[in-house]
């Protein structure tokens, strides 16, 4: 029977919350056989437009309606044009929609039991221990986790008849500015100090503990600090903070189950509320319910020693990217990092074209393209590293609308793909699809290595443009513009190169003076287009009739071609070759100025102490009589 595949939506990964959702989601899929696509990002509600552009542009990657069904999370609504976006994308997806902490049209939600979860532990700060100046720091406005556990503190106040201040208040947003922000507010108020600073997660908490701690305040003794989530960080701070747990990996589960009952055609309830607990102090409740570290193992997620070997191996991998140079190298190091973490699957699947784009052929153009080129991803997906059970192996390019085509080949045992955007601001190279791995999941070390590897990238485009630059700058100072063979400039370069080739091999430097015949009547008679005509012609045959000579333009209708002989026969060969297209160029451009060259060729023994001008001299004279020849030769005609 065809396996199953659910796609997850989701940001923040790097937290525990969002971590434990999709191992709950992992657990219950694999459970009944079913494979899950994660497509993750990592934007805040303070992310610089471009670098979002090219996070959230992950979720345009995959076709949704090849696979079974979806879970949509909350966070990824967070910010608006995100929202607008994924909202669009999600209209044309088919197949059954499960969300996390939001509301998507009529498919199932499943929540966290936010309010009466802030709810218990504020009735425990009024009722049990009599406060009445309970700071309130919010979260994201607008969100829906954050507006429940907001409601629950003004409804508490009320009903206990405390006045409700707005200085009381502030505005924060889930993350350490927030928290930052909360503590000037508590300092600065005119307010008496508060009681106790309910926080709407823990990292805002722990933000205004460090704060307080620094300007004097005792916590518990001064002032009461508490949390929501009861994140790993809570868990070991200390003096521990008051904290609520949010069940995530049951919300996860209870996701999974639904889409499955969706996708099997049961009925599924429209709302599905998972309860919060709250967790006073000392850890006692931790214990009691067996949530110790060795269960962060048993869940896979990263424990502290892990985390301090994967630290090791970001900086060396850190350091060797910065100084990588070619497309080999740069894989090279890519690829001994991913064998350091050993997922169960790895694949850098790259947009077509990115090896000539980054590594050999960026130009400057490239910089014109608009945001819309640069996000989109090529029809096909071209796995440049691919690794599965320890080994490294080749793997053709697949349709990169379904992320992976091993999703949906069926063999196997089910597993967890994480993927992520491989970008630099909003500039798309592709993606990375890890399997079964701990690496991606509750671990910021995770982004680090995300911006990292989308950074090198974008430092070898640009230091391939840099290149390509000097080279194309150098080219036009060493080439004549109209013909494109080289000007004097180039031809000192390249005698010098000659001359050594020449005195270490023991050659003949073969050296031409060439003269275009009656340049100036072609002008007067058919006008400096058809000269320029002539002249570019010119130099074209001289170029493409020699083999390793160079060609240069001398003057205005004089040339100079030099190389390595072994003899006068190679000279006279070459000249020969040269007439004969010459002549093939006349009859074919009949009625048209007639081309014609005098030449004149040397080969000379160089020693170190041979200067370009006296061979050319020598030449040039040759070239001269064999211009007077022609003259004379017409005057008898």
């Amino acid at each position: 029977m065809k396996r199953k595949n659910i796609a997850v939506i989701m940001t923040a990964l790097d937290t525990d919350n969002q971590a434990e959702v999709l191992k709950g989601i992992e657990l219950c899929a694999k459970s009944n056989g079913c494979n899950v696509a994660a497509f993750v990002w990592f934007t805040g509600i303070y992310e610089k437009g471009s670098h979002n552009l090219g996070e959230v542009n992950i979720v345009m990657l995959p076709d949704l309606n090849l696979f079974d069904g979806v879970i949509i999370s909350a966070d990824v609504f967070h910010l608006k044009q995100n929202k607008e976006k994924i909202e669009q994308m999600l209209e044309k997806v088919s197949c059954p929609i499960v969300t996390v902490g939001c509301r998507y049209k009529n498919a199932p939600a499943i929540w966290a039991d936010n309010y009466a979860g802030m709810r218990r532990l504020m009735e425990h700060l009024v009722r049990d221990k009599g406060m009445r100046k309970l700071h309130f720091v919010r979260g994201i406005e607008g969100n829906v986790d954050a507006e429940a556990r907001y409601k629950a503190y003004l409804d508490v106040l009320k009903e206990n008849r405390i006045p409700v201040e707005p200085e009381r208040i502030t505005q924060g947003d889930f993350y350490v500015i927030g928290g930052e922000k909360a503590a000037r507010d508590v300092l600065e108020s005119k307010l008496s100090f508060p009681e106790a600073i309910v926080c709407s997660n823990d990292t805002m908490a722990i933000t205004v503990y460090d704060i307080l701690i620094k300007e004097g305040y005792r916590v518990p003794e001064d002032v009461l600090i508490t949390g929501y989530d009861y994140t790993h960080e809570c868990r070991l701070h200390y003096p521990q903070i008051i904290s609520i747990r949010v069940n995530s990996f049951d919300i996860g589960l209870k996701a999974c189950t639904a889409l499955l009952r969706l996708i099997g055609g049961e009925p599924v309830k429209t709302d599905y509320r998972v309860p919060d607990e709250v967790i006073l102090g000392n850890g006692a409740d931790e214990r009691e319910r067996g949530e110790n570290r060795s269960n962060i193992a048993q869940r896979g997620l990263v424990s502290d020693s892990a985390r301090q070997v994967m630290i090791h191996h970001l900086i060396n991998f850190q350091k060797n990217i910065t100084e990588t140079v070619g497309f080999d190298s740069w894989k090279n190091i890519v690829q001994h990092f991913v064998k350091k973490m050993n997922p169960g699957e790895f694949y850098c699947c790259v947009n077509k074209g990115f090896i000539d784009n980054v590594f050999r052929n960026a130009t400057v153009e490239q910089e014109t393209r608009s945001s819309e080129e640069w996000l989109a991803y090529t029809e096909d997906a071209g796995p440049v590293i691919a690794y599965k059970d320890g080994d490294f192996f080749e793997k053709d390019p697949f349709p990169s609308k379904c992320g992976l085509d091993t999703l949906f080949e069926g063999n196997g045992d089910a597993r967890l793909y994480i993927f992520s955007p491989l970008h630099y601001l909003d500039r798309n190279y592709g993606y990375l699809v890890f399997a079964d791995s701990m690496f991606p999941i509750a671990n910021p070390l995770y982004i680090v290595w995300l911006n990292s590897i989308g950074n090198s990238v974008e430092n070898m485009r640009k230091h391939t443009m840099l290149i390509n630059a000097m080279v194309k700058l150098d080219e036009a100072n060493i080439r004549d513009p109209l013909t494109g063979v080289y000007n004097r400039f180039g031809m000192e370069r390249y005698f010098a190169i000659i001359k050594e080739k020449c005195i270490d091999k023991q050659l003949y430097l073969f050296l031409s003076f060439a003269d275009i015949d009656g340049l100036k009547t072609i002008n007067d008679v058919y006008g400096h287009e058809e000269g320029d005509r002539i002249i570019r012609n010119t130099g074209r045959i001289l170029q493409e009739e020699t083999l390793d000579s160079y060609v240069v333009r001398y003057g205005g209708d004089e040339f100079v071609v030099m190389g390595t002989a072994f003899s006068e026969q190679e000279a006279e060969s070459y000249w020969n070759r040269v007439q004969r297209t010459i002549d093939e160029y006349n009859e074919a451009y009949e009625g048209k100025a007639i081309l014609s060259v005098s030449f004149g060729y040397d080969l000379v023994r160089l020693d170190p102490y041979s200067g370009l001008e006296e061979c050319i001299g020598v030449a040039d004279k040759k070239m001269y009589r064999e211009k007077k020849k022609k003259k004379a030769m017409k005057k008898e005609s």
